[in-house]
């Protein structure tokens, strides 16, 4: 997996900084996505989810095949991609029925079988891609990113931390933890 994704980098940014931008992503990506100027293939649908401090979006791999390069492929890599350490087993996990149907049933449980504790005031959602659908999971935006713009500098070239995407389940909030 490529650790350089500048069409999820772009969104992530714009999304923290324009909050029309980013309720148009969560009612209609599609449409959102293609102000940006980046096309979702005919056929292929992108569901926008946002992580907040409370729920946590795991997103379950779909069915492995090539996907050409677009903006879709590269929202469904980030989407599947699991850098962080503590989640990395969710990379192949998500290819077993059982593992899958555990998750489903018990998100909580299965983190644990991976000795990831959830906090008692996360929820975390489940959801799964498939050949058609590409979940696009907006992470919290750290409380004191204001300070610098080297995150979203970072950010926005496409440099996008593996913890980020996790920050309130591993209860990172602020800019130093992602540097």
């Amino acid at each position: 997996m490529n650790a350089l994704n500048p069409t999820m980098g772009q969104v992530i940014a714009r999304a923290w900084f324009d909050a029309r931008f980013k309720e148009r992503l969560l009612a209609n990506p599609k449409d959102a996505l293609s102000q940006m100027k980046l096309a979702i293939p005919e056929g292929k649908t992108v569901v926008a989810v946002e992580n907040t401090s409370r729920i946590t979006h795991i997103v379950l791999t779909s069915p492995r095949y090539t996907e050409t390069k677009s903006a879709y492929s590269d929202i469904k890599e980030f989407g599947e991609s699991y850098r962080d350490p503590r989640l990395f087993p969710l990379n192949w996990g998500s290819h077993d029925p059982v593992f899958t149907a555990r998750m489903k049933a018990d998100p909580v449980k299965a983190l644990g079988y991976m000795d990831v504790e959830v906090p008692a005031d996360i929820t975390i959602v489940v959801v799964e891609n498939t050949r058609e659908l590409a979940h696009l999971v907006l992470p919290v935006r750290p409380a004191d990113l204001n300070q610098s713009t080297e995150l979203v500098d970072k950010i926005s070239a496409g440099h996008i931390p593996p913890a980020l995407r996790y920050s309130a389940l591993f209860g990172s909030t602020g800019y130093a933890q992602f540097t």
